[in-house]
This record gives structure tokens, sequence and C-alpha cells, in this order.
């Protein structure tokens, strides 16, 4: 079943496009590493495809209905979002932060029922992070504040997911139990999740399906292998040497 497509999307602020049209489709069930150098576009195309900016041209399309068709609290039921900005109220406790994910279900006055706390415990328990709950947010490392931001986003029980960076700020076995997390979520779950990140010899080693981005050039679409062997991986990121896995 198809998710999130795209045609002819042109990406950009203004009337500037800083990538050639693009042509993507995501499957229930998909996970997908966007990967690209700095400054390649990777976050305008995440903000584009989430309803934050505004595509230029083409149109992207969410459960077979065109995005901007939808109300906010419609996208916030089908797309979860997990950034690197945190929330900056010093008396929110953790399951506070992750309780907001339930926001796009609640009525007016944000009453939270069982059935939405039932969820939420069973997203602290997801991630690991049950006995942070009563701890401050902000007493928390990076590390276990970016695990309570994905906890949220559980929380928000959403059909695709988009990280960006989510391996940004922990430590390299957090890394690889994200990666698990991850793949379990798709495969269990049959969640979408496509994430960014710059740790390229970590997404060669856990992820199989990439999607390729450099400044100007055609995002580039498939399996890690296939990409490698083509010499993409090599070519976008401008490197001298192939990378061992």
């Amino acid at each position: 079943m198809e998710v999130l497509k795209t045609n002819d999307l042109l990406i950009g602020y203004g009337n500037k496009a800083i990538l050639p049209p693009i042509n993507i489709t995501l499957k229930e069930g998909d996970l997908v590493a966007l990967i690209g150098p700095n400054g390649a576009g990777k976050s305008t195309f995440f903000k584009t495809l989430t309803a934050h900016i505004k595509q230029i041209e083409g149109n992207i399309e969410l459960m077979g209905k065109d995005l901007s068709n939808y109300s906010s609290k419609e996208k916030a039921r089908l797309i979860g979002l997990v950034l690197t900005s945190r929330p900056d109220d010093m008396f929110l406790t953790v399951y506070d932060v992750v309780a907001s994910g339930r926001s796009p279900y609640t009525n007016y006055f944000g009453k939270i029922k069982k059935e939405d706390e039932i969820i939420i415990h069973e997203s602290l328990e997801i991630v690991g992070i049950n006995n942070l709950k009563n701890r401050y947010f902000e007493t928390l490392s990076d590390g276990e504040k970016q695990k309570v931001m994905i906890a949220k986003t559980i929380a928000q029980n959403t059909p695709i997911i988009f990280m960006d960076e989510p391996t940004a700020f922990i430590d390299y076995p957090s890394k690889i139990e994200l990666f698990s997390l991850m793949k379990m979520l798709t495969k269990e779950r049959n969640k979408t999740i496509i994430f960014s990140s710059h740790d390229l010899e970590l997404l060669l080693r856990y992820t199989d399906d990439l999607w390729l981005l450099s400044k100007g050039k055609e995002l580039i679409t498939g399996k890690k292998s296939e990409l490698m062997d083509k010499g993409f991986i090599k070519e976008y990121f401008n490197l001298k040497e192939d990378i061992n896995i």
C-alpha cells in the first residue's frame, strides 16, 4: 500500500528550486534513510514532505489524497515528526512530553483519556524510558531527551514517521538500539519511517533502502548495495575511497 508519493516535486524557497524534480514513493512498512552531505537539501525536503514548507511545483499525495487537502489535525494523525529541537519548558516531566503526542486525539481541553494513558505508557516502554517518566525533561542527558522525543512520536500513533537526525546526541550503543527500534516499528507495526542522518558508515551497516541527495543533483533511490556498486555514494559524498562495511 502506497502511503506517500510525489509527482515532479520541486522544493526550495520562493521560486528558486534547489533540486531537480523529485518522484518518489513510500509504501507501508518501508524504512528509508535519507542521506547526503551538508547543504544538500535534506531538511528542506523533510519540511516540504511534512507541510512545514510549501513546494514550488508538483504535488505530494498522502494516503492517496493531496497533502494540501488535509487539515492540520488530520495531518497530525498521519505524520509524526522527530526533530532535533527540544521543549524549553523547564517544568515538563518526561510523561508530560510523551503525553503531548496524544494532542491530535484529545478534545478542546486536551483531556487525556484512559486509552491515551495506555498508549503513553506503552510508548515509554517501547523506547525503554519508563523509569524516567517522572523526571523533569530539562534534567535529562541529550541522549535521554532524544529517546523522549521518539517516544512522543510513537505515542502520536501515526502511520508515517519522519526523523530528522535521530542518531544525533546519542552514544553508539543507543544508536544501534534505535536502528533495532525502527526496524521493529516497520516490521511488526507496519509503520513507514524515513530518517536523515550524517552517520554514513553506521547507515551503510544497518539500513538497506536509501534516498541519496547531493546539492543540485537528482535524488537517487535504491538498495544500499546497488548504490554502492554503481558509485553513487562515493560520487554524491565526494569520497576519495570506498567505504568498507
